[in-house]
């Protein structure tokens, strides 16, 4: 919450918000991968933002300036919806300020869950969608959108005409890594100071090494990332880390991300325990 009244601060600041007067520049659509399937299946959902050249939206964590996509679903009974998987997104500066975009296209995917008894019949599922555009150097806009999809819940399973792309997109998730290894610790004691560094490692050889936070309550880490060492196959980055209120966080929750620099990044989840150094 506060990192996204401070993102409406500093576009409005700037005079980056700007009332709707046309179209949005971000077209919404609703897909599924199954055009039927049985109870107790779960299908994939795709909410699938189209942006305008030079127009942006934002990740989960939109960082300084942005806001992420908001999905709030109606559903019929006796199907659920799950958590948003997000892609990895690209890492942007303007003057001082970092954000985590999308260009040109933004897939959510959502798994939705039929329970066993879930109705038979044809049912149309729908989402109010919501999210912050923005145009390379120009003006930012709050728009929202209704999307729709309609599933058939009986005793056959058939995907659907767009089933073949949900395998491309499930690509650009961050990626499961069995055997990773990687270690966070406090690079400096606590004080009364509200910002504290810290230092990432682990086992890369990756040559543009980053580590995209999730957000947290009471803290906040900063957008730029120093690297420290990146050789011999091993990399240590050091993230500012600003606290708000409360202690200093415990665990901390993010990607970390190779290829940095191109288009789609890879990613890899994790949960950082945070030790002293």
């Amino acid at each position: 919450m506060r990192n996204g009244i401070l993102a409406l601060l500093c576009c409005s600041l700037l005079g980056l918000v700007a009332p709707r007067a046309e179209a949005a520049a971000t077209q919404a659509e609703l897909l599924l991968d199954k055009d039927a399937a049985q109870p107790g299946a779960t299908i994939l959902a795709s909410v699938r933002l189209t942006m305008a050249p030079r127009w942006h939206t934002y990740w989960r964590n939109g960082g300084d300036v942005g806001l992420p996509t908001k999905i709030v679903w109606a559903l019929p009974a006796g199907i659920t919806a799950g958590e948003i998987q997000w892609p990895v997104p690209g890492k942007y500066f303007a003057n001082t300020l970092t954000s985590y975009e999308y260009a040109k296209e933004a897939v959510l995917l959502v798994p939705l869950k039929l329970a066993a008894n879930a109705p038979a019949g044809t049912h149309e599922l729908s989402a109010k969608v919501s999210w912050l555009e923005c145009e390379t150097g120009g003006s930012c806009v709050p728009s929202k959108t209704t999307v729709n999809a309609t599933l058939r819940i009986g005793t056959e399973t058939k995907p659907s005409s767009s089933a073949p792309q949900f395998s491309d997109w499930q690509k650009l998730l961050p990626t499961q890594k069995p055997d990773l290894v990687a270690t966070a610790r406090w690079d400096a004691p606590a004080s009364t100071n509200d910002t504290r560094p810290l230092l990432i490692e682990w086992i890369t050889s990756a040559p543009k090494p980053d580590f995209f936070p999730y957000g947290g309550e009471g803290f906040e880490v900063a957008g730029p990332t120093e690297v420290v060492s990146n050789a011999g196959g091993k990399v240590v980055l050091r993230k500012q880390v600003k606290k708000s209120e409360g202690e200093w966080p415990k665990q901390l929750l993010g990607l970390l991300v190779e290829r940095a620099d191109e288009p789609h990044p890879t990613g890899y989840e994790v949960n950082l325990l945070l030790a002293d150094g």
